[in-house]
C-alpha cells in the first residue's frame, strides 16, 4: 500500500496516454522503487533523467514536477539540504500547489520544502472544473495558492470586457477557497461567455510578485420563454364611432323613406278620382325627413359609441392581463437561470 501511494504521489495520479508517456512514467515508477528501499544512488540518476533537457520522451508538466520533488526529497536523505532546497524550488515554481505528504516524508524533507516555500514566491488559480451552479442555492468555488504569505488580488471578468469583479483582495498563506455567487459588479446574473479569473500577488517576505489566469466558459440553462401576444388590431375591436358615411347613409334613408310615402299616397289619390295628397302621407314623409337629418346631425356632432367603447376596453384590458401574465412566467423562469461551467483551455479570447 505504502508502495502505490509513493508511486501515485510521485507521478500525480497521471495515467500516460501516449507511448512516450509511457517511457517517462516507467522511469518515475523505477525511480520511486528505489526511493523506496532507500537506494537513492540509483534513484536519482534515473530522476536527472526525467528533467534533463536531452530526456528524448515526452514529459507532463505533472511528472516534472513530481521529479523535482524526489531530486529534493532523495538529496535531503543524503544530507545535500542546499540542492534539495534548489530542487523543491523548482518544484514550485512549476506548481505552487506542489506539496510534501508529512506521512510519506521524512521531517527534515518537510523542513527543507518549507524553506524552499519561503525563498519562492509564486501564486496560482486551480483549473475549474464542470459544474452546474444555481445561484440562488450554490456557489462556485476557486482555489487559489500562495507559497507563502502574500497580498493577493483575485479578479473575474468577461473577455470582452473591461470591468472586472475583485473577489478577493487581502494576505493570502497557502491555498484558499473564494466562492463566487454567479452575479458581476453590477449585480446581474453573468452573462454567458468565455470568463478570465486572475490572481496577482506580491510576497511580503521579499519584493517578488506573481501572478497566473485561468478561463472557463459559462452557458444558461433556462426553462423556454413564451412569446407575450400581439397588440390588438382594427380587426379585433369594433368600431367606437360613426363614420361619416353612416350619418350621411342615415339622412338618405330618411329621403327615401319620405319619398316612398309621398309616392304611394300620390298614386292612391290618383285611383280615386284625382284626390289631392293625404294629409297623413304628408306627415308621414314630413317626419321621415326629420327624422333622417336629426340621425345625421347628431352623428356628426356625438360620433362616440359608448357600447362599443367599453367592450374594447374590455378586450384591451384582457389581453394586457395575459401579457401581463406571461411576462411574470418569463421573470420566475429567468430567475431560475442555472450557469453551465466548464473549464476553457487557450490563452485570451
Amino acid at each position: 500500500m505504502k508502495r502505490l501511494v509513493l508511486v501515485l504521489a510521485l507521478t500525480g495520479g497521471v495515467v500516460p496516454r501516449l507511448a512516450a508517456q509511457g517511457s517517462t512514467q516507467d522511469l518515475l515508477q523505477q525511480a520511486s522503487a528505489f526511493y523506496e528501499r532507500l537506494d537513492v544512488e540509483r534513484a536519482l540518476p534515473l530522476l536527472r533523467q526525467v528533467v534533463s533537457p536531452s530526456w528524448p520522451f515526452e514529459v507532463t508538466a505533472a511528472q516534472r514536477v513530481a521529479a523535482y520533488k524526489y531530486l529534493g526529497a532523495c538529496l535531503a536523505l543524503v544530507g545535500k539540504g542546499d540542492s534539495a532546497t534548489l530542487y523543491f524550488r523548482a518544484a514550485i515554481e512549476r506548481d505552487p500547489f506542489a506539496d510534501l505528504d508529512a506521512a510519506v516524508f521524512t521531517p527534515a524533507q518537510l523542513r527543507l520544502f518549507g524553506e524552499a516555500r519561503r525563498l519562492t514566491f509564486a501564486v496560482a488559480v486551480r483549473p475549474v472544473a464542470s459544474a452546474r451552479i444555481d445561484p440562488r442555492t450554490d456557489r462556485l468555488t476557486f482555489t487559489v495558492v500562495t507559497t507563502h504569505a502574500g497580498l493577493v488580488d483575485l479578479e473575474l471578468r468577461p473577455v470582452s470586457s473591461d470591468s472586472a469583479l475583485r473577489l478577493f483582495r487581502g494576505v493570502s498563506d497557502g491555498p484558499r477557497d473564494v466562492a463566487w455567487d454567479g452575479l458581476l459588479a453590477d449585480r446581474h446574473l453573468a452573462p454567458a461567455g468565455r470568463y478570465e479569473l486572475r490572481i496577482t500577488g506580491s510576497s511580503q517576505l521579499s519584493r517578488r510578485a506573481d501572478s497566473a489566469v485561468i478561463y472557463f466558459e459559462i452557458r444558461h440553462e433556462v426553462a423556454p420563454l413564451e412569446d407575450t401576444l400581439p397588440d390588438l388590431t382594427a380587426r379585433d375591436l369594433v368600431p367606437e364611432q360613426f363614420s361619416r358615411s353612416a350619418a350621411t347613409r342615415d339622412l338618405l334613408r330618411g329621403l327615401v323613406v319620405a319619398g316612398t310615402a309621398l309616392l304611394i299616397s300620390n298614386g292612391l289619390a290618383s285611383r280615386h278620382l284625382g284626390g289631392s295628397l293625404k294629409p297623413g302621407a304628408a306627415v308621414l314623409a314630413g317626419a321621415a325627413v326629420v327624422t333622417g337629418a336629426v340621425a345625421f346631425a347628431g352623428d356628426r356632432r356625438h360620433p362616440d359609441i359608448p357600447g362599443n367603447i367599453v367592450a374594447n376596453a374590455q378586450r384591451r384590458a384582457e389581453r394586457a392581463g395575459q401579457n401581463a401574465a406571461i411576462k411574470a412566467r418569463n421573470s420566475a423562469k429567468t430567475a431560475a437561470t442555472v450557469l453551465l461551467v466548464t473549464p476553457a483551455a487557450g490563452i485570451g479570447p
